[in-house]
């Protein structure tokens, strides 16, 4: 039986509530029904958020009428709509058959005591399995079980603490960047303002005090000084109150609690000096306060912003438009996002490729530099597969659609760089945690300073205190790490690497041993004609330019090692026999190239295989043998010069394949590495690496196949080159986009140098608080000075992490 009564309304919206319904929201201390869990969501989302009012308005309002849709953040009652699923699509990765995973735009944070609160208060809710905010991007990647919360309800648990949340894309974080940096610049030019107006009406009231000066002009001064610096304390500093309530309110010291209380104190005491003719006034003082504090963040965001163009560039070759394809070639034009798997689009010269697709029709150059850093346009044919967001350079290219957007390429390597980017090293972490620590013992020696003047000096009590309270914020102590990976992530991305994970850059710092895969790795993983043996009375030319004819009409990756050299254009007819060859016809005979047992068919005495090792197919005709050709996987050209530095800086370099036709072998004594394992299968690959790990070796490792991947997962740091299987990019910790090996010896000097740089950030940050804390305590630091070094200390450690992207070795081509 139903305890809901007959002919119920909706307390939210006004509906009828069904006769079992079961959600309640209690507002003004009584339990209203609603219609519908949405309903209860908003209404309980207005609640906790300290809305109530709302329903107090609407009740007052006109019989049938509602208050005002103003009365109601609009994007609360857009939270239904973010768990449709066809509008989820674009922005949401399955990564489990029960777990999604989603990049969030996060509004209103400032610092990392913001991130702290806003991944607490996810992490506890039922269902989010993950929540991790990168302080520098505002973007949380937060996975979740949609069985156990919704998306509209991680939004509304991120809304419960004062943030605006919104799936991330670049156009919006791009006006995020436009917005934040027109309301600081408000901000700060307020406070810039009104701290010059304020300390020239603090110059007569100074002055006067050694000329002498009517009392009247001086009580004068004292009124238009607070009411031109009431608008820097309640606008212009209004972001460090809103950042310190919302720690308190989570039982959390962030950096804004001592900085407003110095305002908050030295505020009241000014006009409380005003109305009681009181010796001192600090509106001077609160004014420059504000301006230099909004000065150092402002050059703070502005830096910021700079790091977070590379993954705003990434994202934007995503946001384009689609010619799409119907039955009858005709095309419309789409939104790129649109794309489904199995679509197909034309692609015109000059265009940006919208999806990752697999050519139809024509034959074109694509620039693929935005990807891997290499400026040489390749050839694309039918067949051949392009990555989306690359650009079509000479001919009109039809696609057909692979993936749909949310698993393309880009998608997978932007969700990759943002999760590198929000997980937290574990330096990082000890920082914040010294900095929570050291926030609860600066208040504490506020108050035993603050006594000890007021017993010494009272009139000096105040000042004292203030400039203790702001000298030392440990911002800089905060800053120190973040700032320096957000730069080196972005350093190492514009050089082709892209760090996957957290502890990537640090992990590299201490690598003994480096392993190697062999083909596509240390190779090019494209074969390459190595040696012809002619049979007959051919030249070497003649035999080649007969093998190139045949093999023009295969794509297969041996026959490619041909297409490049001169061919026999008397040959015709030629034909692919799968898993076998090409035959054809030239002067009349039949000609065979291909596997020695489909060449030799049909021969009285088939020719033995030369002993070298290598891999070897056969030109025959139906009379003879004409020659033998070795065809092998090519050297990457940087390969040797990779190895020796590494020898120089003393590290171990290892060859493991599962290659058994001895060619591993043949590699490692080109390159001069003496420890190899040949023939391996993927758990003799991860036996071999864990028995390196138990003699204490950090190994790196680098791969790019299938079988590479649990090897890549069970080694210290891992690298996937970038035209490896998705699995081994998954599995490894960082992905080398361009084809060169280079770019590894420059991404191991940007990991040195990130660490000097951090290293150098912790000693300034802790030497800094170690002197200045006495001074202030002691009374040598006025509060103005002290807000100057404040903010000069976080302004040096970031201007210093970011001499890691001005320092950077040019991308390799």
């Amino acid at each position: 039986m139903s305890d809901t009564p007959a002919g119920l309304q909706c307390f939210h919206c006004g509906l009828p509530v069904p006769a079992d319904s079961r959600w309640p929201v209690t507002i003004g201390g009584s339990a209203r029904a609603m219609c519908c869990p949405g309903c209860q969501a908003v209404a309980q989302t207005i609640i906790d958020i300290g809305m109530e009012s709302y329903y107090q308005h609407r009740e007052q309002s006109a019989p049938g009428t509602l208050p005002s849709a103003e009365l109601v953040p609009e994007f609360l009652s857009e939270l239904q709509d973010w768990d449709n699923p066809e509008l989820q699509q674009p922005y949401v990765h399955e990564t489990t058959e029960h777990h999604k995973e989603i990049t969030l735009l996060v509004s209103g944070i400032t610092c990392a005591a913001c991130a702290w609160l806003v991944e607490q208060n996810l992490n506890r809710q039922d269902g989010v399995e993950v929540c991790q905010l990168n302080t520098s991007s505002h973007r949380a990647r937060v996975v979740w079980d949609p069985a156990k919360i919704s998306l509209g309800g991680i939004i509304r648990a991120i809304a419960q603490v004062g943030y605006k949340a919104e799936p991330y894309n670049p156009v919006q974080q791009e006006a995020q960047i436009r917005r934040e940096n027109r309301t600081a610049l408000m901000r700060l030019g307020l406070a810039g303002l009104g701290s010059m107006q304020v300390m020239m009406y603090s110059g007569g009231i100074y002055l006067g005090a050694f000329e002498g000066i009517d009392p009247d002009h001086v009580y004068f001064l004292r009124w238009v000084s607070g009411v031109v610096c009431t608008p820097v304390f309640f606008y212009s500093a209004w972001p460090f109150y809103v950042n310190a309530l919302r720690g308190l309110r989570a039982r959390h010291l962030n950096m804004d609690v001592p900085v407003s209380l110095a305002l908050i104190i030295a505020f009241i005491a000014s006009w409380w000096s005003v109305f009681t003719y009181g010796p001192e006034i600090y509106f001077d003082s609160v004014s420059m306060f504000a301006f230099f504090l909004l000065l150092g963040r402002y050059f703070e965001m502005r830096m910021r912003h700079r790091s977070q163009q590379t993954s705003i560039r990434l994202s934007h070759s995503s946001l384009q438009t689609a010619r799409l394809l119907d039955d009858d070639d005709h095309s419309t034009l789409i939104p790129a996002d649109r794309l489904r798997a199995g679509n197909r689009v034309l692609v015109k010269a000059g265009e940006v490729i919208p999806g990752d697709g697999r050519v139809l029709q024509g034959n074109s150059a694509v620039d693929e530099s935005m990807l891997t850093g290499e400026h040489l346009p390749r050839r694309k044919q039918p067949g051949d597969e392009a990555t989306g967001g690359t650009l079509n350079v000479e001919q009109p290219l039809t696609l057909e659609i692979l993936r749909n957007p949310a698993d393309s390429t880009l998608s997978t390597l932007r969700r990759l760089l943002d999760r590198a980017e929000a997980e937290k090293p574990s330096a990082s972490l000890l920082a914040d945690r010294i900095a929570r620590h050291f926030i609860a013992a600066v208040l504490v020696v506020s108050v035993l300073v603050f006594a000890f003047w007021w017993l010494h000096a009272p009139e000096r009590a105040f000042w004292i205190v203030l400039a203790v309270l702001v000298v030392t914020c440990p911002c800089a102590l905060s800053l120190a790490t973040p700032t320096a990976i957000t730069a080196a992530t972005a350093a190492l991305a514009n050089l082709g690497f892209l760090a996957t994970r957290s502890h990537t850059i640090e992990a590299l710092r201490s690598i003994t041993d480096v392993v190697f895969d062999k083909t596509g790795t240390l190779t090019e993983g494209h074969f390459s004609l190595a040696k012809t043996l002619p049979l007959a009375d051919l030249s070497v030319d003649q035999a080649n330019a007969l093998a190139a004819a045949l093999e023009r009409a295969s794509e297969h990756p041996i026959a490619r090692a041909f297409h490049a050299l001169p061919f026999d254009s008397a040959v015709t007819d030629a034909e692919i026999v799968p898993n076998a060859g090409v035959h054809g016809q030239w002067n009349g005979q039949t000609l065979r190239i291909g596997k020695p047992a489909f060449a030799s068919h049909g021969l009285a005495q088939p020719p033995q295989a030369p002993a070298a090792g290598g891999q070897w197919i056969l030109l025959t005709t139906a009379q003879q043998a004409l020659a033998w050709f070795q065809v092998e996987d090519r050297l990457r050209e940087d390969a040797l010069t990779l190895v020796n530095q590494l020898r120089q800086e003393g590290r171990t370099c290892h060859v493991l394949s599962g290659d058994g036709s001895g060619h591993a072998r043949e590699i490692a004594h080109q390159l001069g590495i003496e420890q190899v394992r040949d023939n391996a299968s993927p758990q003799d690959k991860l036996t071999y690496l864990q028995q390196l790990q138990q003699q204490g070796k950090k190994v790196l490792m680098l791969g790019d196949g299938l079988n590479d991947a649990p090897v890549l997962g069970g080694a210290d740091v891992s690298i996937a080159m970038s035209d490896g299987t998705d699995l081994a990019k998954v599995a490894a910790d960082g992905v080398l986009l361009s084809k060169s090996l280079t770019p590894l010896l420059q991404v191991l000097g940007i990991v040195r140098q990130t660490y000097r740089i951090i290293r150098q950030n912790h000693a300034w940050a802790l030497w800094y608080n170690v002197l200045a804390l006495p001074a202030a305590a002691a009374g040598l630091i006025p509060p103005w000075l002290s807000a100057i070094g404040m903010s000069a200390s976080s302004l040096i450690v970031v201007i210093n992490a970011l001499r890691i992207n001005r320092h950077a070795p040019a991308r390799a081509n």
